[in-house]
């Protein structure tokens, strides 16, 4: 019954906002997930921006209760005294102002494209929406696999079974490419009203360049095979060029200091060291010489507990002058305090930081896809409160779908939860907690806006935040109340007044009002 008046409420408030409602469904881990398929799925009422210019406050509300991304209005009062019933007080400044945002996003793996057209061709386009259309997640940053990952349903190359193939003859791509993840990014820059950019990374070179004649285990990459390899990647570049689609950037490797750890899954390791050699000597001149000298490099793409491993590479000149950032992974940040972020940016102000993996990874035989798992979205939400409030630009979500099982995955080992997950028998898919805690931002928080001051005397335990100011001066503010009792938040602006919000236990939150300055 609780299902049933929460989908009525929203589709009540729905129809006069151009938003479709969640329909609900409970699957016992806590909160539950909006199911869509070829007729339905909710979406993103957009009429209160429309009314900012008027002076009116839009409050979007995600809750373990059942709301996602709720609207309700707002207004300030032109008092700028604390309130006095408010727990506490935020000052948002905007003359105060932090990096750049590149964008928000997430993979197309093997399994996010395959899972995407198991589905009817309308349900399909509805998943894709909901990521990159205006009503929806407004995606603007997607990651592309160089080859296999650990969640492709088989191992292969791009030299095929052609062994020590250095001239790269036999370099062709993959039904994988052709058949699902090009038509996945095609589909999704159609129905985008901004520009989606692409980077590009590999998990493994093929076996023959490599160490060990393996596609997992511990292992390197044979510096014989240096040239050949950044050929590999260029020759990907350009046979996606020849299919329509551009990229923005490149990480030479992903994970490479966990391959060298672990190896349990497709992989391949690189020290700090191998890889200056493999950049300064190989990769960057072939990028330049190709015509891609353009592509932002990234370094890393591992976990930030690596980062300060690899900044010293950028001491060298010809590094420095081809890398443009770090890729960040987030599975390490329980453990690894935020400020080698700041640090790194300290150092490096020059080069952005953006994350470049995340996803609910869970060990051991419980679980893997837990369908409306409330702390799951609240985790995402709080790391990327944090890491935008220590200087990283942008947050790239992992596989955006996978079945019911968490797959495909080869292996069998690395079955792991997503935003989205398909259900193809069913021809529906259903959208997580962890979907509307990066909508928080993505679909608000465009690339070009800038990170604002958010401070407070004192944050409340349970309350996290930080704040945006987008390209059209609408100030954006996301909040977190994850604890288990309601707050009551004050919100200061020098230019508007002070606006009190009701913050409800365990629930999301993004503010937003245009900037109206008074002279």
């Amino acid at each position: 019954m609780l299902n049933l008046l929460l989908v009525f409420n929203l589709f009540i408030f729905s129809q006069g906002d151009g938003g479709a409602p969640c329909l609900a469904r409970d699957y016992g881990w806590g909160s539950v997930v909006c199911v869509c398929n070829s007729s339905h799925c909710d979406s993103l009422g957009l009429g209160p921006l429309r009314q900012l210019a008027g002076g009116a406050v839009v409050q979007y509300q995600t809750s373990k209760a059942g709301l996602r991304l709720q609207p309700r209005r707002a207004a300030f009062s032109s008092s700028h005294g604390r309130d006095a019933a408010a727990n506490t007080t935020l000052e948002v400044d905007q003359r105060v102002t932090y990096q750049e945002v590149l964008g928000f996003g997430g993979a197309v793996s093997d399994a996010t494209a395959i899972n995407t057209f198991s589905l009817s061709a309308a349900a399909a386009e509805r998943l894709v929406r909901a990521y990159f259309s205006p009503e929806g997640s407004r995606y603007s940053l997607v990651r592309v696999p160089i080859g296999p990952t650990d969640f492709s349903s088989r191992y292969y190359e791009y030299t095929g079974d052609h062994q020590y193939d250095t001239s790269l003859e036999h370099f062709n791509l993959t039904e994988e490419d052709t058949e699902y993840k090009i038509p996945f990014i095609k589909m999704a820059r159609r129905v985008s009203r901004q520009h989606v950019n692409l980077f590009a990374a590999a998990w493994t070179a093929p076996q023959w360049m490599k160490d060990i004649d393996n596609s997992t285990g511990k292992s390197v990459l044979k510096p014989e095979y240096y040239q050949v390899y950044a050929d590999y990647y260029v020759r990907f570049l350009r046979a996606y060029a020849a299919r329509g689609l551009d990229f923005w950037g490149v990480t030479p490797q992903n994970e490479p200091d966990v391959a060298l750890v672990l190896g349990l899954v497709i992989t391949m390791g690189w020290t700090a060291a191998s890889m200056r050699e493999y950049l300064a000597g190989h990769l960057c001149p072939s990028l330049r010489s190709a015509g891609f000298g353009g592509l932002k490099v990234m370094l890393v793409d591992d976990n930030r507990s690596y980062l300060p491993a690899w900044l010293p590479l950028l001491k060298n000149e010809t590094v420095r002058d081809c890398v443009s950032g770090s890729a960040l992974h987030w599975y390490s940040d329980n453990t690894t305090p935020p400020s080698v972020l700041s640090d790194a940016h300290a150092a490096f102000p020059d080069k952005f930081l953006l994350y470049s993996e995340a996803c609910p990874a869970r060990s051991g035989s419980g679980t893997r896809v837990q369908l409306g798992n409330w702390e799951d979205g609240a985790e995402y939400l709080s790391d990327i409160i944090q890491v935008a409030s220590h200087w990283v630009a942008g947050w790239v979500d992992w596989n955006m779908a996978v079945d019911l099982g968490g797959g495909p995955n080869w292996l069998g080992q690395t079955r792991d939860d997503a935003s989205v997950v398909v259900n193809s028998t069913a021809d529906e898919f259903y959208k997580q907690p962890t979907f509307y805690a990066v909508a928080h931002f993505s679909s608000f928080v465009p690339p070009g806006s800038v990170r604002v001051s958010l401070r407070a005397g004192a944050w409340p335990a349970a309350l996290e935040g930080v704040a945006f100011l987008t390209p059209d001066r609408v100030t954006v503010v996301v909040l977190h109340n994850k604890g288990d009792a309601d707050l009551a938040v004050s919100v200061s602006d020098s230019a508007r007044g002070n606006l009190t919000l009701d913050i409800p236990a365990r629930s999301m939150h993004t503010v937003l009002y245009r900037q109206e300055l008074r002279h």
